[in-house]
């Protein structure tokens, strides 16, 4: 009888256990959608130092899918139409020439590259692991952001560099009088809002 008791109780007991892997296994994924108003990406593109221009870019949509506090995956699309400059010194019509400029097909050529996707891989030890997809071109890109989720919101916010030297651009180039070059290296400032 005591042999009995002993498998019976072995039995309920592997029962739970096995029971609770497996409701930790298929966490239930809850998909986020980008708020775009509330959302942004800021820019800064330099020369040096001294010499540098900001402004920003908008969102087409996005979404996320999180497994309870845990971001597992995401996509993003970024309209390049969308630039704007957005520098304190400059004239109205300096910043609407500037942003025209970096439509053209020195910079990101927008007539024929008009969105740039973003595919978010995941988020471990602060960083989203992303692929961003840049007229055509794929950059692999870890980005530390600070996440924060409950069961409504999602935001995500950080500061991180993109170098574009793969791309090649035209614009990036070396002026071959004066040997002065835009810097390859773009200064971002993400800030994302995403709810159920």
């Amino acid at each position: 009888m005591k042999g009995l008791n002993f498998i019976l109780v072995g039995a309920v007991a592997l029962t739970l256990v096995s029971c609770g892997t497996k409701t930790e296994e298929t966490a239930e994924k809850v998909a986020f959608k980008l708020d775009t108003k509330s959302s942004s990406l800021k820019w800064k593109g330099s020369k040096s130092a001294e010499y540098f221009h900001t402004g920003s870019v908008a969102f087409t949509d996005g979404t996320v899918e999180m497994e309870g506090d845990k971001l597992v995956s995401g996509t993003f699309t970024i309209d390049m139409n969308s630039i704007v400059v957005e520098d304190a010194t400059l004239p109205d019509d300096k910043k609407a020439m500037l942003a025209g400029h970096l439509k053209d097909t020195a910079f990101f050529f927008v007539a024929e590259n008009n969105a740039v996707t973003v595919t978010v891989n995941g988020f471990e030890n602060g960083k989203l692991s992303t692929i961003i997809n840049v007229r055509g071109q794929e950059i692999a890109q870890e980005i530390p952001v600070t996440l924060t989720s409950n069961d409504k919101t999602v935001t995500i916010k950080g500061k991180f560099d993109l170098d574009l030297a793969a791309l090649k651009m035209a614009g990036m180039e070396p002026d071959p009088e004066t040997g002065e070059k835009i810097q390859t290296k773009i200064a971002y400032e993400l800030d994302l809002t995403l709810n159920k």
